[in-house]
């Protein structure tokens, strides 16, 4: 009979995974939503439209939409040679607060007390690199780099819609860029609510390659929200 033990492994490996059980292995959990996808593919983040990477590790500008916000925000993502870095920043407001690490990805961003009142974007002249919505604390951007030296396993990824109606359905797809070639593979429509791709063999995703996912609608406009789950594995 199984025994816990904190040393030890459990019998489930992804659970070993997220408790730092796995030797070089790092859970990855990934959420992107868009509330108006339209007829064009456009990236599955709830600041709507196509994100644009940076062409350099730039300094941001940090910002809210509203007075109150106040509260530290961790900027976590990568460095013009692909290696992670991070930077916790103090909101102070609608008075913006530039970080003092130049950021070439952005994979996340989160707020560190309390309940954001109004939206914050993380900005370079006039571009989102990242945001995050009024209430939510954190981004919710189907888009992630892999770090140098690194490999990510997607293990599962699941579509959720309110489009249930037979006349109109979604189309997603991965968006890969590495060493200048940029793919887009894994396109699949659904019509359902719901539709989860479990993958028996894990889909490898090779360091510093950029990739996100995209969706457009085959009539009017619709909702979608992607939960991607992965594993990071630090190469040998």
């Amino acid at each position: 009979m199984y025994q816990y033990n904190h040393t030890r492994p459990t019998p489930n490996f992804y659970l070993d995974v997220a408790k730092g059980n796995i030797y070089n292995s790092t859970a990855v959990n990934i959420f992107g939503f868009n509330r108006a996808i339209g007829t064009s593919f456009e990236t599955v983040w709830n600041d709507g439209g196509n994100y644009v990477y940076p062409a350099s590790a730039l300094t941001m500008s940090v910002v809210s939409a509203s007075a109150a916000d106040t509260m530290d925000v961790l900027i976590s993502g990568l460095d013009i040679n692909y290696n992670a870095i991070s930077e916790t920043v103090t909101l102070t407001g609608t008075s913006a607060v530039t970080t003092s690490a130049a950021f070439f990805r952005i994979n996340s961003a989160v707020i560190l007390a309390g309940s954001n009142v109004g939206d914050i974007s993380i900005s370079n002249g006039g571009t989102k690199y990242a945001f995050i919505e009024a209430l939510l604390g954190a981004t919710q951007s189907a888009i992630y780099t892999v770090p140098a030296g690194h490999s990510l396993y997607l293990t599962r990824i699941d579509a959720n819609s309110a489009t249930a109606n037979g006349n109109k359905y979604l189309f997603i797809r991965n968006v890969i860029t590495t060493g200048g070639r940029t793919l887009r593979v894994t396109e699949a429509t659904f019509s359902t609510s719901q539709v989860s791709y479990d993958r028996q063999v894990p889909f490898k995703i090779t360091e510093k390659s950029d990739f996100h996912f995209e969706s457009k609608s085959s009539s009017s406009t619709n909702e979608i929200s992607l939960f991607i789950e992965g594993i990071l594995v630090k190469d040998n």
